[in-house]
């Protein structure tokens, strides 16, 4: 088979071969080999926690003997999914959302990943009117899947964050409202809480935010993979709800259900309508195993039980542990470093200030060790401006196993540490 090359490549196709953050964190779970010296902290894999995965046993279990069946092997859903199960969707959801919402308020994708990829094409790009609008992502460090979504290059703007020193080794991220600027704009997106940091931006900033894009008409788009209602993996701070100009993303990943693939989208009408469209030309339909569940799941209310009962504390005391962990290795090994207020998600945000050499070669390093995280460097699409954050800061998962956390800890500390010009 002739390889592909540029003079015979759309624009798109040849960023697409480019190096991606995204299809670089996936091939390295696609590429583990199992071998006992793999520290696995690199992907956004959830725990496997045995309480829960006995509920979705006992969901699939009651599927195979159901009648249903054979519609669910058998039959196509239609694009967005079948009225019954967005109606049930709408239904559900009311209450969590503090909304009245209906069908045509929701939408099945396969995956809040694919519904992403359709949601900032719709909003970005060039526009009817011949003007070219962008994607701003309010505060950065921002999810790594989204920057290689957009059709066209050059789609997204960031915003340079505060950084907000919060304790001894810690920091947080802050909205930067001197520099937020709305023009050429399409859409705004943000993750809450935040993929990589676990930053959980507050109602008060994003009704800050909503003051201007609501004067603009552009949309919000909030994804919550690991927000309220499920997993609810937010602390202290108050849920997000759904109301008019927002475009709300939920996960079924988080849960601890990646391989089912569904994500759930509300949103305007007339954004339904046209994620539709798209489905069908990309998908032909959303997967069918994900909507089953989730009808046992909502018509038995099994999900805020879940979050609250065995999700939620199962991952505070996750990260707990990490922190613990990672912080008595740094020490022990002399290395300077702070760590993101991990408010929730799945992942701590550590920073190494003094570094002699970048994330992304200390990615390398690390996976020289069979040590798999993931570098900070891929986190910032859109931002223009010098930030040394871009080159320091890399991604763990504390979803692993403590022995598995210690031994990547140990690693970590001793590269970082020979690589480290300390400060006096």
């Amino acid at each position: 088979m002739t390889p592909m090359t540029d003079s015979f490549s759309s624009l798109w196709a040849t960023r697409l071969r480019q190096n991606q953050g995204i299809r670089s964190l996936m091939e390295d779970l696609g590429q583990v080999t199992g071998h006992p010296d793999e520290i696995l902290l690199g992907g956004g894999n959830p725990a496997h926690i045995a309480e829960a995965e006995e509920i979705f046993a006992d969901c699939f279990l009651s599927l195979a003997k159901d009648p249903s069946l054979t519609a669910l092997l058998g039959d196509y859903q239609a694009p967005i999914g079948n009225e019954r199960f967005r109606t049930l969707a709408a239904e559900y959801l009311s209450s969590h959302l503090e909304a009245r919402l209906t069908k045509d308020n929701i939408a099945f994708l396969n995956g809040s990943q694919n519904a992403y990829a359709y949601l900032l094409n719709i909003h970005s790009g060039k526009m009817t009117d011949g003007s070219f609008k962008k994607i701003l992502l309010p505060i950065v460090p921002e999810y790594i899947g989204y920057a290689d979504q957009s059709i066209e290059a050059d789609a997204f703007v960031a915003t340079k964050p505060e950084v907000i020193p919060t304790g001894n080794h810690r920091f947080r991220y802050g909205l930067n409202k001197t520099d937020f600027d709305l023009s050429s704009v399409g859409c705004v997106a943000l993750s809450r809480p935040t993929n990589p940091t676990g930053n959980i931006l507050s109602l008060k900033d994003i009704h800050w935010m909503e003051e201007r894009t609501q004067k603009e008409s552009i949309p919000l788009l909030i994804d919550l993979a690991y927000g309220n209602p499920f997993p609810n993996l937010i602390g202290e701070e108050e849920p997000v709800t759904y109301r008019d100009g927002r475009t709300l993303s939920l996960s079924f990943s988080k849960i601890g259900l990646p391989g089912v693939r569904l994500g759930i989208i509300i949103s305007n009408p007339e954004t339904i309508e046209t994620l539709s469209s798209y489905a069908a030309v990309g998908n032909l339909a959303v997967g069918n195993l994900g909507v089953y569940m989730m009808d046992i799941l909502f018509r038995k209310n099994i999900l805020p039980r879940l979050a609250k009962n065995v999700l939620r504390p199962f991952y505070d005391k996750k990260r707990e542990l990490a922190v613990s962990i990672f912080e008595s290795e740094f020490q022990k090994q002399g290395v300077e470093y702070e760590i993101h207020d991990p408010m929730g998600g799945f992942f701590l945000w550590i920073r190494f200030p003094n570094l002699s050499v970048s994330n992304h070669k200390l990615y390398h390093l690390c996976k020289d060790k069979r040590l798999f995280i993931v570098s900070g460097h891929y986190f910032f699409p859109g931002l223009n401006s010098d930030f040394s954050h871009t080159q320091d800061c890399i991604r763990l998962t504390y979803c692993r196993k403590e022995e598995e956390l210690a031994r990547g800890a140990h690693i970590l500390a001793e590269i970082v540490a020979s690589h480290q010009a300390k400060s006096k």
